[in-house]
């Protein structure tokens, strides 16, 4: 507790902010930094939290789709629904067109 009463002479004393507060502003400082725009800049401050946050924890899109030719003749072939000869014929045709 006396921690906080330090604090609190400190940050009003004389020489920081000259009895003011924190820079002097008189308590605008919580309204937006002492903008004209209001409390905007906390709210943008928060969403901006909110959207990396979130953007943190969400998975990243995976490609589910069944690939490229080539890979679904190479999960084909590693399946054995087709033999080496048909693969490679297949695989040839695949680089020709």
């Amino acid at each position: 507790m006396q921690y906080l009463t330090t604090f609190a002479h400190w940050c009003s004393g004389p020489g920081f902010g000259h009895g003011a507060g924190f820079g002097g502003w008189s308590g605008s400082m919580s309204m937006g930094l002492g903008l004209p725009f209001g409390g905007i800049v906390p709210l943008l401050i928060l969403g901006l939290i909110i959207y990396f946050t979130v953007r943190l924890i969400r998975k990243p899109a995976t490609h589910s789709g069944p690939g490229t030719p080539v890979d679904v003749l190479k999960r084909r072939y590693a399946a054995g629904e087709i033999d080496r000869e048909t693969y490679r014929a297949m695989k040839d045709e695949l680089r020709n067109s």
